[in-house]
């Protein structure tokens, strides 16, 4: 950035450019990519918003005017590449617009945005919201999350442990475009787009496997970590004893005596609170969750189990082990691509009157 800052073989024909050899594979987005450009004009915005340094002020406005004035695509006003145009590129472009008109409220230096600053940005989501379909060259579907065009088949080769389909998108353009709804709801006051995008991405996937589907499955169950008690520590305890909260299961602890968890959230530790009724909902949920035994279910399945994600529900059905869609948490996976198969790890809590696999 310092390199970039001093103005060192930046410069090459008109406007500014910089690298765009960004992968060991040597792939490109032709001679200019103006999602290079947005990101190197978002870090020099955020550099000048907290230290003041004029020269990122500078390449800020050079690099934000220039993809005004001469990167926009010929075909698609506001709107970056002319064939099949990208989120993930497009996001970044109007993020750093965007960025550069709201500014942030705890700034040190606010950036000295000018009014076609603003229109670009506004021009750019009316682009967007414009051009929303089913179909390329949209940057967005009918219900405005970014997508993306590509053939049925695997992209193992240059992305390993993904599969792709033409319904499928990105993640990091529905990410990066959540970035642009962010910067639109503080320009707009509209927060419904954010709210859409933010409800995707953390909306709970559900996906079910049948006995055609599993090649193989183990089933344990552990009550070893199940906790009565979580004592909770946090800020400055150690001077301060009334910072500490515990949560109990009087029944279990009648009943088993007590078994209890402590937690180490004060100051000095990895991970600190302050906040005491932060600290009081941490050890709820922590009693809530190590209160009971855990199943656990070991999964071998096909190659397209490489599409779940950590944090997915899998909802199993298998006769012999007396499961009926019975749901399971996601929380690892091992892709073997030699033997073409996918393990899956999976667990759940086992609820009092939960249905024991061994019949006990």
């Amino acid at each position: 950035m310092a390199h970039l800052l001093d103005g060192v073989g930046a410069a090459d024909g008109p406007g500014w450019k910089f690298p765009v050899w960004f992968s060991e594979f040597g792939y490109t987005y032709g001679e200019y990519d103006p999602g290079a450009a947005a990101s190197v004009a978002l870090g020099c915005l955020y550099a000048f918003l907290r230290g003041g340094d004029p020269r990122a002020a500078t390449w800020a406005r050079r690099l934000l005017d220039d993809l005004r004035l001469n990167r926009q695509s010929g075909d698609y006003a506001y709107l970056y590449r002319s064939d099949y145009h990208y989120a993930w590129l497009n996001a970044l472009v109007a993020q750093a617009f965007g960025l550069a008109v709201n500014g942030r409220e705890e700034a040190a230096y606010p950036f000295p945005a000018i009014p076609a600053d603003a229109q670009h940005f506004e021009n750019m989501v009316m682009a967007f919201f414009r051009h929303a379909g089913d179909g390329k060259p949209n940057l967005l579907n009918g219900d405005l999350i970014p997508f993306s065009y590509l053939e049925d088949g695997d992209v193992w080769e240059y992305a390993p442990h993904y599969v792709f389909t033409r319904e499928m998108g990105s993640l990091e353009a529905v990410v990066l475009m959540a970035g642009v709804a962010q910067e639109w709801g503080r320009y707009s006051g509209d927060w419904s787009w954010f709210d859409r995008l933010v409800g995707f991405i953390l909306r709970d996937h559900r996906v079910a496997l049948g006995p055609e589907r599993i090649s193989r499955l183990s089933l344990t169950r552990s009550a070893a970590g199940v906790k009565n008690v979580v004592r909770l520590r946090f800020a400055d305890f150690d001077r301060n004893p009334a910072q500490y909260v515990e949560e109990r299961d009087e029944a279990a602890v009648a009943a088993c005596g007590e078994q209890a968890l402590d937690v180490d959230c004060r100051y000095g530790a990895p991970v600190i609170v302050e906040d005491p009724d932060t600290a009081r909902l941490i050890a709820r949920r922590l009693l809530t969750r190590l209160a009971v035994p855990w199943e656990y279910v070991h999964l071998v399945t096909w190659l397209e189990g490489a599409r779940l994600e950590i944090g997915d529900t899998v909802a199993i059905t298998s006769d012999f082990h007396g499961f009926q869609k019975e749901e399971f948490l996601l929380f690892g996976k091992t892709v073997d691509l030699t033997r073409r198969r996918v393990e899956l790890y999976l667990a759940r809590p086992v609820s009092p009157a939960g249905t024991n696999p061994e019949g006990e």
